[in-house]
């Protein structure tokens, strides 16, 4: 019985993949069968060493705000590996800042990275994912996902860029989905809750650590999500199980958008 949910030897790209989430979901892709390209910014030993332990199948050193070699990185996959069925876009940043306190550099460096290299990103995979022959059991040409937020459609004070950014991205996925779906190419996105990883955990709770309680009365559930969860969402997202979603926002937050009651 095959239980690799569709996705043996699919070819997956995850940006960021030598992070927390991109990390956690190169492993559940790679133990599916699928052979998962990992882009990140860490040097070629550091990054070929994250391949080795994640299970993936190759590394190329792409910076997520630069379109030349997100266009570089993904070209050379569909040389590699013959096509991309699969493209997550997932590295971002995440400085906070209050309105009064931001610099136009504040702006810029977060939207480069978490808006405009995402758009970047899905036109780079989308020009090649069209060219290609569509699965002969799904006719799907291929799936671009995205790592959101929470926050991108519920505020969150004291992150402002971030948030925008992520709101942003929701509306991205949207117009993307519409516009290609008649190609058979589907755009959805995880948004993750409060994690103690990635980079609530780098740039809330190392440098704050009354936070962690602050943001734990925020979640019904009571407890911080997991990189490996937010992995499991996007593993679906990657599998034939979602074949019949796109332009749709995942959201995994154990209940942080709603109104906890006591």
């Amino acid at each position: 019985m095959d239980n690799s949910r569709g996705l043996k030897q699919k070819v997956i790209i995850i940006t960021g993949g030598c992070g927390d989430i991109g990390g956690a979901t190169a492993v559940k892709l790679a133990e599916l069968g699928a052979q998962v390209v990992l882009f990140d910014i860490l040097d070629a030993e550091e990054g070929h060493a994250r391949v080795k332990q994640l299970g993936a199948s190759a590394y190329i050193q792409v910076d997520q705000s630069e379109t030349e070699e997100l266009r570089r990185g993904v070209a050379e996959v569909g040389k590699q590996f013959g096509r991309v069925d699969v493209a997550i876009g997932n590295a971002g940043i995440g400085p906070g800042g209050n309105l009064l306190d931001l610099e136009d550099s504040d702006w810029e460096n977060v939207l480069r990275v978490n808006l405009i290299g995402c758009a970047q990103f899905a036109q780079a995979v989308v020009r090649h994912m069209v060219t290609q022959e569509p699965d002969s059991v799904s006719n799907i040409r291929g799936k671009v996902l995205f790592t959101s937020s929470w926050v991108g459609d519920f505020p969150s004070p004291g992150a402002i860029p971030y948030c925008v950014s992520k709101a942003g991205l929701n509306h991205l996925v949207r117009l993307v989905a519409q516009e290609f779906a008649t190609k058979g190419i589907l755009v959805n996105a995880v948004a993750p809750g409060i994690l103690n990883a990635g980079l609530t955990k780098k740039a809330a709770f190392q440098r704050d650590s009354k936070l962690r309680q602050k943001y734990l009365d925020y979640i019904p559930l009571g407890q911080f999500g997991t990189a490996e969860q937010v992995a499991d969402a996007f593993v679906f997202l990657s599998s034939s199980e979602s074949n019949y979603m796109t332009g749709q926002i995942l959201t995994v937050d154990g209940g942080c958008t709603i109104t906890k009651r006591e």
